[in-house]
């Protein structure tokens, strides 16, 4: 059973114990945590979707059991897929994630593969630098945060647009790690979402649509859990991330060009720098307002969290 293959790494692990899967319900994280020493030190890292956590794949309760724990921390990775889990040298990757159903701890079990693998393989270096690299730590504010939306959700009884193990799929030219919006004018997103195409030009709609497929919006929202959603997906992109870390001091309108001229989307086809700021700046505005803030300061636009 290969629940029992992964308590028994778990509980193997003497210094580090890494558990990497975008579906964690409470009950199984409990259940292979259970008799591991309280001085491992745990990574685990999970993606969470707000519309995935309210129709039950998933549980946002883990952080309390790692918060808890101790010696433990919680990353997300909006765009993870993979199924990891190594407990020091002994490595397990597959299909399954950390729910009973995955690890045929149900009645009705999924059909799920976990392969032994040695975690110095090639195909394995850098995995684990390259998952944090793109991830981000949980806090209680990013909890709360996410616990709010997930209660709007479920208050407007909203599906999912795409099927739970959907990917955000990269752009020609960019890709995830890459992407900042293009629409310039972002009020005009939620007529793009609402199919209110008459009131947008196609080149506005293109650009429109091409954002929300990056954010992954589902559907069905009323306006104001829309741009909640919109607000807590743009902040867990990386370039946002980035940027987000810059201006936690106020940064002229020069230092933001010169800044998203350094970071991985200045490489994308036809990048003008100084329109893409103003687009970004723009977003962050418009979707947390409550985050940011601009002003004029000598002449010379201001911005800051």
């Amino acid at each position: 059973m290969l629940g029992d293959m992964l308590k028994q790494l778990c509980q193997s692990a003497i210094n580090e114990l890494w558990l990497v899967a975008p579906f964690i319900k409470v009950a199984t994280l409990q259940r292979l945590l259970d008799g591991v020493s309280p001085h491992v030190i745990i990574h685990c890292v999970t993606r969470w979707r707000p519309e995935e956590i309210a129709s039950g794949v998933s549980d946002i309760a883990v952080w309390d059991v790692l918060k808890g724990r101790g010696n433990s921390q919680l990353w997300l990775c909006p765009n993870l897929h993979a199924k990891y889990y190594r407990g020091d040298d002994h490595c397990l990757i597959g299909s399954a994630n950390l729910t009973a159903t995955a690890l045929g701890w149900s009645s009705h079990p999924n059909l799920e593969l976990l392969v032994d693998m040695n975690p110095q393989h090639p195909s394995l270096a850098g995995f684990e630098s390259i998952l944090l690299a793109t991830s981000i730590p949980v806090t209680d504010a990013l909890y709360e945060q996410t616990k709010s939306l997930v209660d709007l959700i479920q208050h407007e009884k909203i599906i999912l647009l795409t099927s739970p193990d959907a990917l955000i799929q990269p752009e020609e030219g960019g890709g995830y790690e890459a992407w900042i919006p293009h629409l310039r004018n972002p009020e005009s997103l939620f007529l793009a979402y609402a199919d209110k195409r008459d009131n947008l030009t196609d080149a506005v709609y293109a650009d429109a649509m091409s954002d929300l497929s990056a954010l992954n919006i589902p559907q069905g929202m009323s306006k104001p859990a829309f741009e909640s959603y919109v607000g807590y997906a743009l902040s867990q992109m990386p370039i946002i991330r980035q940027i987000d870390a810059f201006v936690g001091q106020p940064r002229r309108f020069g230092e933001m060009v010169a800044h998203l001229k350094r970071l991985p989307c200045a490489d994308t086809p036809y990048f003008d720098t100084k329109s893409a700021w103003q687009t970004v700046m723009r977003w962050l505005l418009h979707f947390l307002p409550t985050h940011y803030r601009c002003w004029v300061d000598s002449r010379t636009e201001m911005f800051s969290k």
